[in-house]
């Protein structure tokens, strides 16, 4: 998977795209502070079954300080999302 990363930053840096600085603007404390964002991210990589994307912004809400508790809680309401869009198929049936 970092692989797939790495090379998905070297083609964003080949079209003068700087994925780092959009990732800095947006994740710096604004009208949401950097720590509900983080969460956000947690629960957007779970809700949509990103492995890479779940594994990297644990990593690093765990480093700024967000507890095991706060991600837990994350998890929990992006797998209700996830649950809840899932059962939408059974009116396909």
């Amino acid at each position: 998977m970092q692989d797939d990363q790495t090379n998905i930053i070297k083609v964003l840096n080949e079209k003068n795209i700087d994925f780092g600085s959009i990732i800095e603007k947006i994740f710096k404390d604004d009208v949401l502070p950097s720590k509900t964002k983080r969460l956000i991210a947690i629960a957007s990589a779970v809700a949509t079954g990103c492995d890479f994307c779940f594994e990297h912004h644990k990593e690093l809400a765990e480093k700024e300080g967000l507890s095991d508790e706060e991600i837990d809680e994350a998890v929990l309401v992006a797998s209700l999302v996830r649950f809840g869009s899932g059962l939408r198929y059974i009116e396909k049936i």
